[in-house]
Formats: C-alpha cells, structure tokens, sequence
C-alpha cells in the first residue's frame, strides 16, 4: 500500500470533458501504466481488484473515452491492461496540476471571475471586486468562469509609486500586517474589500522603502506568472 498522503480532488479540463481525479485514482491510473496490470495496480494502493474497476468505470463514463484497454489472456493467464492514449493524457494532466500546486503551496489563493475574453489582443481578464487582473489568453476558459489564481508572494514585487513598465497588473494598497518568514519580510496588504494579499521581499529592500504599517504602496506582478484554476 502506498504510504503516500491522498490529496483533494483536482478538476481536469481534457479535451471538451472535465472529471475529478484525486490522488488515490492518479495512482491507480499510474501503477496500471507500470505494472500493466489492474491487479498489481490496487494491491499497489490497497483497494479491492473490484473497486478499481468501479474507478475505471467512472472516470470513463465522466470521459466518454476508454482509459484502459485490457486484453484476456488464455487458460494459462497473461493477461494485461494498458493505458489508452486517452489514459496517459489523464495522468499527464494530473501530475502537472499536483506539480503546479506543491511548487506553489504557499501562495495567495484568490477567487475571481473571468470578466473579459479578448482573443484580439490575446488576453484574459479576471475581475476580483473592484480590480482586473490581466492575464494571457487561456483557451479553456470562457466568460462568466469561476477560477482560482494562485499568486506567489515572492513573484510580487512593490512600489512606492505607480511606475511605467511592461507589467499589465499593479495595484494600490495598504499595509496591514508586517512580519517574517523564512528569512523574507511578509507582507500582509489590503487591495480591495475581502482581498488581500501577502508580499515577500527582503529585509533590506523593506528598510529602503521604508516601509510600516498602514503605508500605502503599489504591488505588481506579471502576468504570466499566474497559474489559473478553474472552479
């Protein structure tokens, strides 16, 4: 049995089909892959043989699509289950998202709503509030979406003053909390009702800006550095 900690479900966008897969499934779908045999595979995770057809059997109706293709094997067995191609793209997808989301664990998780869909100018824009978050194109999304931006405290870089720069998302707020972490200044700012947002910078770069509680400051960062999740 893997002793690994299961994770929550993830939302994968495949193709024209969404499905939930949590961690306990990835591995299913991943120790197939491996071993080439259902069997191995649940022993593997520590469920019955019967319960990972019943995964199977759900992730392929939620899919439309064979995700596992078994062939029998004669009176003396050799049987064996392969992964489609449909298959493999699943735990592609899963194992991208896992990988996004533990590289970014310690990062603001803000909701917001996509407003705009500019496929001239190749960008999306998200409305939190008040404000509008630009970001590039995604294909996947469409007006009205509700998504989740996970943006890194150390990606966000602050300002006394508004400055000219290539930069598409900045905004104004105050300084509400102040303290350490991990060896970084932690910032806690207000940018609007209901959000704020946390700003890592170096203890120098806060003694040269001068910076305390209730100041007000400019934040930015840019936009492709937002990955974007949607709920």
């Amino acid at each position: 049995m893997t002793d690994s900690v299961e994770s929550p479900e993830y939302k994968l966008e495949i193709g024209n089909k969404s499905i939930l897969l949590d961690y306990k499934r990835f591995m299913l779908l991943k120790g197939i892959k491996e071993h080439g045999s259902i069997t191995k595979a649940s022993k593997e995770i520590g469920i019955p043989y019967r319960t990972a057809l019943k995964y199977i059997e759900i992730i392929e109706d939620e899919l439309e699509a064979t995700v596992v293709a078994t062939k029998r094997g004669g009176k003396g067995g050799g049987g064996s289950s392969q992964l489609t191609s449909m298959g493999k793209m699943v735990i592609k997808e899963y194992a991208k998202l896992n990988s996004i989301l533990k590289k970014h664990s310690d990062v603001n998780e803000v909701e917001g709503r996509v407003s705009e869909i500019d496929k001239h100018s190749r960008v999306t824009k998200v409305a939190l509030n008040s404000k509008t978050v630009i970001l590039p194109l995604i294909e996947d999304l469409k007006m009205g979406d509700n998504v989740l931006l996970l943006i890194s405290p150390d990606n966000i870089f602050v300002m006394l003053e508004p400055q000219e720069s290539s930069v598409r998302n900045m905004f104004k707020g105050e300084i509400i909390e102040m303290g350490f972490k991990n060896e970084m200044v932690r910032l806690k700012v207000a940018l609007d009702k209901d959000i704020n947002i946390f700003v890592d910078i170096t203890e120098y770069s806060s003694e040269k800006l001068n910076l305390n509680l209730g100041k007000i400051i400019y934040i930015g960062f840019k936009a492709a550095s937002v990955p974007v999740i949607k709920i």
